[in-house]
């Protein structure tokens, strides 16, 4: 087999900022050498064009992560990626990625349509193009640039701000947009789909385990305020609302002896540090909630080593993660990210499958079993606990 890669990689540093699509600290790729030969510039050279990507990358004596800083050198090597002119690909898929935007999943979503097409065993080209950010400008040059390459198959990890412009300056192209739901947008063309989570519909089963009176905390983040609309679209009786956009909270002033609380469905529209924060406060100030509930951002197992088991008794997450296969979670963990609690990944490999099944190789079972309706992946909902070590499904 030999894999065609064309490859863009840029340093990844997460922000702590909220607003952003994950608050897990970005994992390092690091591919050890394990010959004690040195390798020069020829030999790995040829390394690329045997197609030993791993061995190549293992020479530089660098995480993945770092290799950025030799950017001038690995653009050399790069060339060896592309496919000669007399060579056809049935396999070719663009990235665009807005680095500065979607920070550590510039390389997290690169990874899981590699780990996804290598576990297929047929040679594919993949090229990155980077905007860096989401402005207009950036998005309609690598739009053509994608076009002038020749892809017709794109698949695009955005906001909304860039999936705007996706919608409305993308004819001729395939887009699948992993990050984004189609119900945020009033209209779109056939040839976009969309794979986001719809954290509405998971507030809907998320109530059936609440009472009638309901609390909640947001950190002031884009994602943590359309939260907090969608509870309040629903003509809910809310008791209490906190937002916590500040990085210092002063607990004991907002919860000592607020008998609010008590016997209240809290929920916990906050990313992961956060909530753990606030849940073990509660047991601090004597205040017992009825549930505590949160959508996907919270579904992580840090959880369960951030906070302490009684903290998390009550604890109701929803997730829309669904199976995946053993093949696939061992070569994506060989890249040190995941598919099995990491929303986006999960996300970008459906939508990999969806053109690999649908396109490239017609013939070949999907993968996934999550069904695209009117341009839109549909994810069943579970609930999960947080238990001593592991999440369980809750039966209803």
């Amino acid at each position: 087999m030999r894999v065609i890669l064309v490859l863009l990689i840029t340093v990844i540093l997460m922000s702590a900022k909220s607003d952003k699509l994950s608050h897990i600290p970005p994992t390092k790729s690091i591919f050890l050498n394990i010959n004690a030969d040195t390798c020069n510039a020829k030999c790995m050279k040829e390394k690329l064009k045997n197609g030993k990507v791993f061995s190549f990358i293992s020479h530089y004596n660098n995480s993945i992560d770092e290799l950025d800083s030799m950017r001038s050198e690995f653009a050399y090597y790069e060339r060896i990626f592309r496919i000669s002119k007399d060579e056809e690909l049935s396999i070719r898929v663009a990235l665009l990625i807005p680095q500065k935007s979607i920070r550590r999943y510039a390389s997290t979503t690169v990874n899981s349509v590699l780990a996804y097409l290598v576990s297929k065993q047929n040679s594919f080209e993949v090229k990155i193009f980077n905007t860096n950010d989401e402005k207009e400008e950036s998005i309609l040059r690598e739009l053509k640039n994608i076009k002038n390459e020749n892809f017709t198959y794109v698949i695009a990890p955005l906001t909304s701000k860039g999936a705007t412009t996706i919608i409305n300056n993308s004819s001729g192209l395939l887009v699948y947009m992993p990050t984004v739901h189609k119900k945020a947008f009033q209209a779109s063309g056939s040839n976009i789909l969309f794979g986001g989570i719809d954290y509405d519909e998971q507030i809907d089963v998320l109530l059936k385990h609440a009472n009638d009176r309901i609390a909640y905390f947001s950190d002031g983040s884009t994602l943590s305020k359309s939260i907090n609309n969608s509870l309040l679209e629903k003509n809910l009786e809310i008791i209490y609302s906190k937002s916590l956009s500040s990085s210092r909270v002063n607990f004991k002033d907002m919860l000592s002896e607020n008998t609010v609380l008590n016997d209240s469905s809290i929920f916990l529209n906050t990313p992961l540090i956060k909530t753990s924060l606030i849940s073990s406060q509660f047991r601090v100030y004597d205040i017992e909630p009825y549930v505590l509930l949160s959508t996907q951002i919270n579904y992580n197992p840090m959880l369960l080593t951030l906070t302490q088991y009684d903290d998390r008794k009550k604890f109701y997450i929803a997730n829309s993660i669904g199976k995946s296969t053993v093949e696939l979670r061992e070569l994506n963990s060989l890249f040190e990210h995941d598919i099995v609690y990491d929303w986006v990944n999960y996300s970008t490999s459906i939508g990999i499958d969806y053109f690999y099944s649908n396109y490239f190789v017609p013939s070949t079972n999907r993968s996934f079993s999550e069904d695209i309706v009117k341009n839109q992946v549909q994810y069943d909902i579970s609930i999960m606990q947080p238990e001593e070590n592991k999440f369980i499904k809750t039966l209803f």
